[in-house]
């Protein structure tokens, strides 16, 4: 019985990890539409007071510059800025990627959100921004629920505390 308890903690652990690596791919897979948005920290979690840099990619010719609107965890705009896109030769599916970058340094705990807005010479006018052409976002979490050991740490936490409830049980 030892083993198999044995097993499934390492079950568990191998299931959890291969999650957190795909949902931290995940987002810039979003560029087979033409329009990805992601930051550096995308699937983990941020201490207040680091910088989190948010990168916007696209593969439209049309997309001059991307309008990033940083929103705290009441969704409310906390920094906006606009640049110009920029490319460095990289591709997908054979088309040219077109990147644009913004940092910022969230200092209130809970869930945070960016939005870019890819804006092109021509188009619609979307979210009060003339010349829209496409709205991507992406999100992050400031502060851990756990800030020494982790959410993963925790979770591990929580089921040898089971392992052992369950072993102490049986005794």
């Amino acid at each position: 019985m030892k083993l198999s308890y044995r097993l499934l903690i390492i079950f568990l652990f191998s299931l959890i990890s291969i999650i957190m690596v795909n949902a931290v791919h995940a987002q810039w897979s979003a560029l087979n539409s033409g329009y990805a948005v992601t930051t550096d920290y995308h699937g983990k979690e941020v201490m207040p007071g680091m910088p989190v840099t948010a990168t916007a990619g696209t593969t439209d010719t049309n997309v001059k510059r991307v309008t990033f609107l940083w929103k705290d965890p009441d969704k409310s705009i906390v920094y906006v800025e606009t640049v110009d896109v920029w490319q460095n030769g990289s591709q997908w599916d054979g088309k040219i990627i077109y990147y644009a970058q913004s940092s910022y340094e969230p200092n209130v705990r809970g869930d945070w959100g960016v939005q870019a807005l890819f804006i092109g010479e021509g188009g619609t006018k979307k979210a009060q921004v003339e010349d829209t052409i496409m709205i991507r976002g992406t999100s992050f979490l400031v502060i851990p629920d756990f800030p020494v050991v982790g959410t993963v740490g925790a979770l591990m936490a929580m089921i040898l505390g089971l392992s052992l409830f369950a072993h102490k049980k049986r005794k």
